[in-house]
């Protein structure tokens, strides 16, 4: 490149840095005023239900596990619906989809209820028609902010792309929370956001993934979570991301047919309402089949850290996680959708392995990512995992584990395959954290992340079983190395002892796909 020209690239770098920058929403205080979870929570039918928890549970939260996606999303369903006061949810994906309609459509339901409905969205994943977004926030009961907003929806799709480049630094920091909080009192959280792959109801491929619902004295710690983000300067009110305003003739008719759409999914996709009325009678019996025992919510700050123009900066959870990884006395096991070692993770598990710990993980295979850029490094890496003592596991997508996670299963078209989204560790088969943090850099240095640490011995056992039936042969292939230090998988899934020298499921595409993309200098971004 000659000198001319790489004068006038960067000329026209700056130029796009200047429109960036011009285009980004003036946060006015006048429309963005703050609001906080209900004082006297208590006082609703939900707040009533869990004022009176089984006698062993005092001064304790309890936690039921969302295994499997159509349960996760009927118990959304029957929260949403016992509602009197408030909900707030706050989520990293929202696609606009069945289970996101049929989800819109509750909580439209519940803001003519009279139930204030506060939502709270990465822009980065939003995949809505803003106008549809629009229609709904012009709801009075509901109130939709957008979290570190790329530009404005006014713009094309260029502006809004010259606004990354314009401050990519802080851009690139996005907010991967995901709560659902019903007056003040249930919560439901995991790993899940909202969209058909997450609750099984996809037809070609579905997440493994894990919620689970949390009652108690932990809950107002989650609530005061949610309001930090909700009222921080990262969090932008939808009109002034959008300037659409709808008429009343068009909300009402928009109301009207999201209603009509919702109702006919509801009869033909999944049996909603059906199967929601018997989880609706299960609420009241909550509390009484709930696991009880100390929690504690973890959750970084609105921005990840103090250095939000930086690529990297620790943040709160995975500081936690490394102190309850260096507690741990005698086993560790988990399941991480993506898994990226950086040079202080390696250490940690030198650290672990002196004490002999033993270390157990689950992540996805080359055959079940749903990242190929995020696999392309972490192949690099699984030799020198391996030689750290990790007993290490790669996913299958046709795990056995779909005919019994998926309730569906026989009304399938096809034989829907898997990929792993579910972020869970158990420490010392006592302790147990379920939440949204992956074991990456992206998780550790640039998205905000939250999740519970579960000390409960009963609850660890509940989840250990899981995360085991997950390892078994016909669910994942387990990796080890041959004399010549040469990567092998267990072949099939009787466990006959036969060995793969090669990624499983996987053509040559693909491989081809993965190996280029590993030269790319990526690994700050994932």
């Amino acid at each position: 490149m000659n000198i001319n020209i790489k004068k006038a690239f960067l000329l026209f770098i700056f130029i796009l840095g200047l429109s960036a920058c011009a285009s980004q929403p003036v946060i006015r205080e006048d429309v963005k005023p703050e609001s906080f979870t209900i004082q006297d929570g208590e006082n609703t039918w939900l707040g009533k239900l869990f004022s009176s928890p089984p006698k062993h549970s005092q001064q304790t939260s309890g936690f039921y596990l969302l295994d499997k996606g159509e349960e996760a999303l009927l118990w959304r369903g029957a929260l949403a619906d016992s509602s009197q006061r408030t909900i707030d949810a706050q989520y990293y994906i929202w696609n606009a989809d069945n289970v996101g309609t049929i989800a819109a459509e509750h909580l439209l339901r519940a803001a003519n209820r009279g139930v204030r409905v506060r939502v709270l969205i990465d822009d980065f994943m939003i995949n809505a028609n803003p106008k549809h977004l629009a229609l709904l926030n012009s709801h009075p009961k509901v109130h939709i902010r957008i979290y570190n907003p790329i530009g404005t929806r006014d713009d094309l799709s260029f502006p809004r792309f010259l606004s990354f480049l314009g401050d990519f630094s802080k851009l690139n920091r996005r907010m991967h929370n995901k709560l659902f909080i019903a007056d003040g009192n249930v919560v439901i959280m995991g790993g899940r956001n909202i969209g058909d792959e997450y609750f099984d109801m996809h037809q070609k491929r579905n997440f493994r993934d894990r919620d689970l619902i949390v009652a108690g004295q932990v809950v107002p710690d989650i609530s005061r979570s949610f309001d930090l983000y909700w009222n921080s300067e990262w969090s932008v009110p939808l009109k002034q991301v959008f300037s659409y305003q709808p008429k009343e003739a068009e909300q009402k008719a928009y109301y009207k047919n999201l209603h009509d759409h919702a109702d006919k999914l509801k009869t033909d996709f999944i049996q909603f309402s059906k199967t929601l009325s018997e989880i609706h009678g299960q609420v009241s019996h909550l509390p009484h089949k709930m696991t009880w025992g100390k929690a504690t919510v973890i959750f970084d700050i609105p921005g990840k850290n103090e250095e939000a123009g930086e690529m990297k900066g620790f943040g709160h959870t995975g500081q936690m996680l490394t102190e309850a990884a260096l507690e741990t006395r005698s086993e560790i096991l988990a399941e991480t959708p993506y898994l990226l070692m950086m040079p202080g993770t390696f250490e940690i598990l030198d650290t672990l392995k002196s004490k002999g710990v033993r270390v157990r993980i689950i992540t996805n295979s080359l055959a079940s990512t749903d990242s190929t850029p995020v696999f392309s490094l972490y192949r690099n890496q699984r030799q020198e995992i391996l030689n750290h003592d990790v007993e290490l596991y790669e996913f299958r997508p046709d795990a056995a584990v779909r005919k019994t996670l998926i309730n569906r299963w026989s009304l399938m078209k096809e034989e829907t395959l898997l990929s792993l989204h579910a972020k869970t560790a158990v420490f010392d088969r006592k302790r147990v954290f379920i939440g949204t943090f992956n074991l990456d850099p992206r998780s550790t240095h640039l998205n905000t992340e939250i999740g519970l640490l579960i000390d409960s011995p009963e609850f660890a056992l509940q989840v250990t079983r899981l995360l085991e039936e997950d390892l078994k042969p016909e669910n994942s292939w387990k990796l080890s190395l041959n004399e010549e230090g040469e990567l092998l998988w267990n072949a099939n899934k009787n466990d006959n002892g036969e060995q793969l020298r090669h990624d499983p499921m996987t053509g040559i595409l693909k491989e081809l796909k993965v190996f280029l993309i590993s030269f790319l200098p990526i690994d700050r971004l994932l």
